[in-house]
């Protein structure tokens, strides 16, 4: 069953000592050395899992009915807006919901009124943006002059239109900063996979060496890593592939279902940083076609996807992602779509395989090839 997700706007003062708070736990972030002095061992693991054991940003609300009432309705990944002054100015996915007093004194000391921000919320995927309310509204079904006001959450139904309609809200706002129109889901522009005639011939060493290669890479860059339930009994060279991928995909209303059958996933919380086909046909265009429904189904994501194949392949890949099927306005495949071969995965694999070494999801794409 997806999960639903919940969306709560944070109304920021704009004093001085939010700026201040700000800035402290959610720009320079805290780290997990601080947090073990107020939470307990089980908190402390979560936080680890949650954040590979980097920095993590939090915020809170102090008491107050209306406070609280909101605050119990968050979930592990729900997100939140910071909105100020007619702009939505940050955008997160809620990690962890803790109250603790003592933390938030210590974070953020207390207010004029001798209170704490201890009910708490850590925050993953922080986002930085500038969109009007204005222009999100509509999406809302708001009217456009509609202003949030203090710590809310926004009417299930439509948070519900939203996510249904137009994906993931993170990458919603950042479409909408760019001066883009969001693009209604529409399922009928998947393509039809009966055109998918060829003969698959794969080359399971190699396919299972890929996706190993990528699971690896995945923690170095410190995300979590998906593949598909059929796929995670394989093992290469002894590495067993579940102890070191999701056992369970986190389904959510904004994230389609059948990114659970590309061949390796990148998550971050409840988000999708990255996708990978591995093509082994004889033909290139049917990892091309997997990963063309899956933007059909998320138009509006702005995370990167791979098709990973052997360096004789790479002038077919680019040959068919030409082709007028996927060269069309709504997929954009052109634009989000990018070649890595097997050697360059290999390569950066073997070159990042010592315990320090760590490499981003930025340096990846750099390292491929784009049409």
């Amino acid at each position: 069953m997806n999960k639903v997700r919940k969306i709560f706007i944070v109304v920021a003062s704009g004093g001085q000592g939010t700026e201040k708070h700000f800035f402290d736990t959610i720009e320079r972030k805290r780290t997990i050395e601080e947090a073990k002095r107020f939470l307990t061992d089980k908190e402390i693991l979560i936080l680890m899992k949650q954040y590979h054991s980097e920095p993590f940003a939090v915020w809170g609300s102090v008491p107050g009915s209306g406070n609280i009432r909101t605050w119990e309705l968050m979930e592990s990944g729900d997100y939140v807006l910071v909105y100020r002054s007619g702009l939505i100015i940050f955008a997160a996915e809620v990690a962890l919901k803790i109250r603790n007093p003592n933390m938030a004194e210590y974070l953020w000391g207390k207010d004029i009124n001798g209170l704490t921000w201890e009910y708490m919320y850590f925050l993953v995927n922080t986002e930085r943006v500038t969109v009007e309310m204005s222009k999100l509204n509509p999406y809302l079904n708001y009217s456009s002059n509609y202003s949030p006001r203090g710590f809310m959450s926004i009417e299930q139904t439509k948070v519900n239109h939203l996510l249904n309609s137009y994906g993931d809200i993170l990458s919603a706002l950042t479409r909408i900063e760019n001066g883009e129109k969001l693009e209604q889901i529409a399922v009928d522009n998947r393509l039809d996979e009966k055109m998918l005639n060829e003969k698959v011939e794969r080359a399971p060493t190699e396919h299972t060496e890929m996706q190993w290669r990528l699971i690896r890479l995945g923690k170095k860059v410190k995300v979590d890593v998906w593949i598909p339930k059929n796929d995670q009994g394989l093992n290469y060279e002894g590495h067993e592939f579940r102890d070191e991928v999701l056992p369970e995909f986190q389904d959510t209303l904004d994230v389609p279902t059948y990114i659970k059958n590309i061949d390796v996933v990148w998550k971050y919380g409840y988000s999708i940083k990255s996708a990978f086909e591995i093509e082994n046909s004889t033909a290139v265009y049917s990892g091309i076609l997997r990963l063309s429904d899956l933007r059909a189904l998320a138009p509006n994501s702005n995370y990167p996807l791979f098709i990973v194949a052997d360096r004789s392949r790479r002038n077919k890949v680019f040959a068919e992602l030409q082709r007028p099927t996927f060269d069309n306005p709504y997929l954009k495949l052109k634009e989000v779509i990018s070649y890595l071969s097997y050697d360059k995965v290999r390569d950066l694999d073997e070159k990042t395989k010592k315990e320090d070494a760590n490499i981003s999801l930025e340096f990846l794409i750099s390292q491929s090839e784009k049409v």
